[in-house]
């Protein structure tokens, strides 16, 4: 089960496993846009909430902006609410851009989060055996069907280890020297064999990393624009994970205006923030 807020104050929302890992990131949130009800004057600290009566001063600074925060998070608490998703925020159809360091445990889970949702998977990675060993380990079963598509050199030789004699998945071999034209049709063609398949389909694009520092940040934008449409046509969730540090600011913002929604990942929450 995932929980979900939204802020009133902002666009921002936050999701979690759970209620108190969502806490703290909320309290944070509404702190800072509460800050015209707090007061630093002499001889102390003081707030006065925006939504009742309360009011407290002291001289412990630390103490009550704790408080304070505290305060506001019982009259938002009840906002908090259970049994969502982050695609429900797109309809269950778009694209979302996932920010996380490469391989952290944010990462993780995020992938577990939006792969749990999928019927039919499609996986283009440079590191099969990891995505496809996660689907083994952390999902309850394994989807109707799985799709990798790679630039892994012998990418049988990859999964060797892997028991799936009886998993149904295909693996499409990509050549490193691919262009951004032929990639496109590549991932068109496998839309076209599944995309009128029953059930949920949902794409993990692993390479967007890559993708920039090989073509730039111009023609992966356009790039962008042709893909991301590709994966509405056939209502799937798509999600492209992204190290934000390894790529300049300037590049997210660019690219930033193809997705539907853009996320933080962290081991506990999932924030959506374009304040």
């Amino acid at each position: 089960m995932v929980y979900r807020w939204r802020s009133r104050e902002a666009n921002y929302t936050v999701w979690g496993a759970n209620r108190d890992s969502m806490a703290e990131v909320i309290k944070s949130h509404l702190f800072e846009h509460s800050q015209q009800y707090l007061s630093h004057e002499d001889p102390g600290v003081s707030w006065e909430c925006p939504y009742c009566d309360r009011s407290e001063i002291s001289y412990d600074e630390d103490k009550t902006i704790q408080h304070f925060k505290d305060h506001l998070f019982e009259h938002e608490e009840q906002f908090v609410q259970s049994g969502s998703h982050v695609a429900e925020e797109i309809d269950r159809s778009g694209n979302i851009l996932v920010k996380a360091p490469k391989n952290s445990p944010g990462l993780n889970n995020a992938r577990m989060h939006f792969l749990a949702a999928g019927d039919i998977v499609i996986l283009i990675t440079t590191n099969p055996a990891a995505r496809l060993r996660m689907l083994r380990e952390e999902l309850g079963s394994w989807p109707a069907l799985t799709v990798v598509l790679t630039t892994k050199d012998d990418p049988a030789e990859d999964i060797k280890g892997l028991d799936i004699s009886d998993v149904p998945i295909e693996i499409v071999k990509l050549s490193k020297k691919l262009g951004l034209s032929t990639l496109g049709k590549t991932i068109s063609r496998v839309l076209e064999d599944h995309g009128n398949s029953e059930g949920q389909i949902v794409v993990e694009f692993d390479i967007l990393s890559e993708i920039i520092s090989k073509f730039g940040e111009k023609p992966t934008f356009k790039f962008l624009q042709i893909l991301t449409n590709q994966f509405k046509t056939v209502d799937a969730i798509a999600y492209y994970t992204l190290d934000p540090d390894s790529v300049d600011p300037s590049t997210i913002s660019l690219i930033n205006d193809t997705f539907d929604l853009s996320i933080t990942a962290t081991e506990t929450n999932f924030i959506s923030d374009t304040e």
